[in-house]
């Protein structure tokens, strides 16, 4: 159908329709005067033309004739008497007539003499072919065009089908949210375009995908390839939402590629930089046989600098957990956190030498570039990030608090405050 257009609109209005504004039929002449294997220049054995005059179609005006001899008796059309030319004829008030696109959209929408059945998993639909052809460009490429056109069901559903035609059938079509998903699987297949452009106006709208129900999206569409990079775009909706969706069973089964993809993103929030420690353990635990190989490409998420300094020095000696322990112990983690160490060191001996007081910025600022922090109330383990106290942080309250978060109300991830990082909250500790 684009095609088809695209053509009229390159032929313009005034090409496109006839000079005088009339309609026209397409009719393909024969000459019956044409004897089977004869020729002549002057004369066609079959010809195909645009006619609008009903008195257009008598042959002799269309194939030339051999001379013939004059008649003596002659008709009266042949002595000039016709019964065409009346006065006044147009002048007469015509009966009106339903008009064709009328009638043609009350067959479509009735299902009155329908040209092909869908046949998806037993379930057959009724339907207009040339509807089917207007905007799916798997129908317009079919060829050739059976009675029965069988679908695959984990293509497209019956229900998709149906919402696929009847948006089709609309002039104003609308989607539902609870719909999206399938209607958008069976428009790739059925390569409607103008209807993935549809899905695609809601999925580019932040207002309908974002934090929440972003996450929700993301975990609905797994397992369907043709929604693959609608999931890789709601991967970075989740920023806020990103510890409650830890806390999830959902969590676990996200593929590697989309736990890097997350977890290097600068715009995911946190607490602390340890956290992103924790998930990693968390999706490598959930089936360490398997997954144990992936450890370095995870380890590469982790922004070790950004973590507190009292962790660093003590995490090695306190972390009771065995596989952070077994993470912790591996050389090139084990090098990182020394390579840490000496960088945050020697940050603050630059500062002391500089003469700045050794607070909150001279310690963190390269912080600002580095993750969206936030400070949750509900967090048993949120400290200053120079706060002696975070040595104490440990897997074991990491997993109390997803406990905790598990139990909140839905919406208690879009309270959680940022972390304002000119002018950082002091915690208890440091009062």
């Amino acid at each position: 159908m684009d095609q088809v257009m695209k053509k009229h609109e390159e032929l313009g209005q005034t090409q496109a329709q006839p000079a005088s504004g009339e309609l026209t039929c397409s009719v393909h002449f024969v000459n019956p005067g044409l004897s089977p294997g004869s020729s002549s220049e002057d004369e066609l054995g079959s010809v195909t033309k645009l006619v609008s005059k009903a008195e257009d179609l008598e042959l002799e005006h269309v194939f030339k004739r051999q001379s013939a001899d004059i008649a003596k008796n002659r008709s009266l059309f042949e002595f000039g008497h016709n019964f065409e030319d009346v006065r006044d004829w147009m002048s007469i008030e015509q009966p009106t007539k339903i008009p064709f696109k009328s009638v043609l959209r009350y067959m479509v929408e009735n299902h009155l003499k329908t040209t092909v059945k869908i046949e998806i998993n037993k379930m057959y639909f009724n339907c207009h072919l040339i509807v089917l052809q207007a905007y799916s460009k798997y129908f317009m490429e079919l060829n050739p065009i059976p009675l029965v056109v069988t679908l695959p069901e984990e293509k497209v559903s019956q229900k998709a089908f149906m919402l696929v035609y009847k948006w089709m059938l609309s002039d104003k079509p609308s989607l539902e949210r609870k719909n999206i998903i399938p209607v958008f699987v069976a428009a790739t297949y059925l390569r409607v375009k103008d209807l993935l452009f549809h899905c695609w106006k809601y999925f580019d709208d932040r207002n309908c995908f974002n934090e929440a129900s972003a996450c929700v999206m993301y975990v609905e569409s797994k397992n369907n390839l043709a929604l693959d990079v609608v999931r890789n775009l709601m991967l970075t909706r989740i920023q806020k939402f990103l510890l409650t969706f830890v806390a999830t069973s959902d969590f676990l089964e996200v593929p590697l590629k989309h736990l890097v993809y997350l977890l290097s993103s600068n715009e995911i929030c946190v607490n602390s930089e340890v956290e992103i420690l924790f998930i990693i353990v968390r999706w490598l635990g959930h089936d360490w046989q398997r997954r144990k190989s992936n450890v370095q490409s995870l380890i590469n998420c982790i922004r070790f600098p950004s973590m507190p300094l009292w962790y660093l020095l003590c995490v090695r000696r306190v972390e009771t957990h065995n596989l952070v322990r077994e993470l912790l112990n591996s050389s090139n983690v084990d090098a990182l956190i020394n390579q840490s160490i000496s960088q945050i060191t020697s940050k603050m001996y630059e500062q002391k030498q500089e003469g700045f007081i050794l607070d909150y910025d001279s310690i963190t600022k390269n912080l600002q570039q580095s993750r969206c922090w936030i400070v949750d109330e509900a967090c048993p383990y949120y400290h200053h990030i120079c706060c002696p106290h975070t040595r104490d942080i440990d897997f074991k309250r990491f997993e109390s608090y997803l406990t905790t978060l598990q139990q909140q109300p839905p919406d208690y991830w879009s309270k959680v405050e940022l972390l304002d990082i000119k002018n950082p909250r002091k915690c208890k500790c440091m009062q």
